[in-house]
């Protein structure tokens, strides 16, 4: 039964920090924007950037990508806001360089990066950059832009990945769209797709509504129920084997 009904949601495009996405405005990291090679060097001048201004960081600098949790993600976005497109992710201990730097979204200092690994760019907010010199929460998986399950999805540019659950039959999205969250489900062995825009979140479980069919998600389980008259009937159940929640 659970094999023809799949359950809706995001793609897995991009990835954060499981950490909340809001500390201090104006975090700097201890970049210096300016030059510092030499006593009459003049000021690196701002210049547009999209819808904000920013400023070349001279000389550039290193530094690496830091999180609050264990294997969590830090998206890399395409403009200093997090309405902006995710173009990859970056996880815990990723080596970067810090080229631009800019007042972003809420007054947020936001940094142009380039990971040195892949070579993938994009913007990367200031809190979640360790410049002390050693990599944070290092990791073995792989830099931004290297892993083409994560890059593209079902949430699509103009959505952001809200979560996403793997089970033995299942992937499971959940996006963040304008509107609400969607939740996609597809399913592994025939690949045909369920989507619903009937989601709401409850004490970390997702609750998806397709019809008189609920489908409810967590980091530990996938359950659907049947839903008669106000009477539920559990009709199937699988373990989550892997998750992740992104948070920006």
């Amino acid at each position: 039964m659970l094999a023809l009904i799949a359950l809706g949601g995001c793609n897995r495009s991009a990835a954060p920090d499981t950490s909340p996405e809001a500390s201090t405005p104006g975090v700097t990291s201890g970049v210096e924007s300016t030059p510092t090679a030499g006593a009459d060097a003049a000021p690196a001048e701002a210049v547009d950037d999209g819808d904000f201004r920013s400023t070349p960081i001279v000389p550039t600098r290193t530094a690496y990508l830091k999180t609050q949790a264990e294997g969590a993600r830090v998206n890399l976005r395409s403009q200093p806001t997090t309405q902006a497109g995710a173009r990859g992710y970056g996880l815990g201990g990723d080596q970067i360089t810090l080229l631009r730097l800019a007042e972003g979204e809420g007054g947020f200092s936001w940094y142009y990066v380039k990971f040195a690994q892949s070579g993938a760019e994009g913007w990367v907010r200031g809190d979640f950059i360790d410049t002390t010199g050693q990599a944070a929460n290092p990791t073995p998986e792989t830099a931004p832009g290297t892993n083409p399950e994560i890059s593209t999805g079902p949430c699509g540019e103009s959505n952001r990945p809200a979560a996403f659950f793997e089970t033995k039959s299942f992937t499971i999205h959940l996006c963040q769209t304008p509107k609400g969250l969607s939740y996609i489900g597809i399913n592994k062995a025939s690949n045909e797709t369920l989507t619903t825009d009937d989601v709401h979140e409850d004490q970390g479980t997702y609750i998806a509504i397709n019809g008189n069919y609920q489908y409810h998600i967590n980091d530990k389980t996938l359950a659907v129920y049947q839903v008669t008259s106000g009477s539920y009937t559990q009709i199937e159940s699988e373990d989550v084997v892997r998750h992740v929640r992104f948070s920006n």
